[in-house]
């Protein structure tokens, strides 16, 4: 008995019809690099390419929204790559103004009148990021997203590690 229960229980029953797929994709809204205008423009110590950084717009009308509440028409967002942190480079972004920008080591990234400096050292390492103002559960916050040369990075984004190897092959 329990042998043609089992035999049964096994039986295949073709489907009626078949699930439906949704397919969905998960990534960062497209930035348009041509809204992104270049002050000083730096070039590639190797080839010569330009190098270049994207401020999204929710960057640059939240940082247009603290130049207005601070009544600072010279504040811009400066971005340095340092040393430290769990994977042994951090991010360093701060409000700073443009009495900050030393055009002989410094690019300007100007988008909707919001602007983010970035000396070239660093520009280097972030080079075909993007600069983005995102909110999270713990909390908004100025980043760099979509940095194609990031190998591994910590959980809260803050620090990472750069494949080197790739950004040779680039450079």
């Amino acid at each position: 008995m329990f042998g043609r229960l089992i035999r049964s229980s096994l039986r295949t029953m073709p489907l009626v019809s078949r699930p439906t797929l949704t397919l969905r994709y998960y990534s960062s809204p497209l930035v348009d690099f041509t809204k992104t205008k270049v002050q000083n423009q730096q070039f590639s110590d190797h080839n010569n390419m330009p190098l270049f950084v994207a401020i999204t717009r929710s960057a640059a009308e939240k940082l247009n929204e603290i130049a207005n509440e601070e009544q600072n028409d010279k504040l811009a967002l400066r971005v340095q790559v340092e040393s430290g942190g769990c994977h042994g480079f951090q991010y360093h972004l701060k409000l700073s103004d443009m009495n900050d920008f030393h055009p002989e080591d410094d690019s300007l990234f100007v988008r909707d009148g919001a602007r983010v400096l970035i000396d070239k050292t660093s520009l280097e390492i972030l080079r075909d990021s993007k600069i983005d103002y995102v909110h999270e559960l713990i909390g908004s916050q100025f980043k760099v997203v979509d940095s194609p040369y990031t190998k591994t990075s910590c959980g809260c984004g803050s620090s990472f590690d750069f494949d080197f190897d790739k950004l040779n092959q680039t450079t």
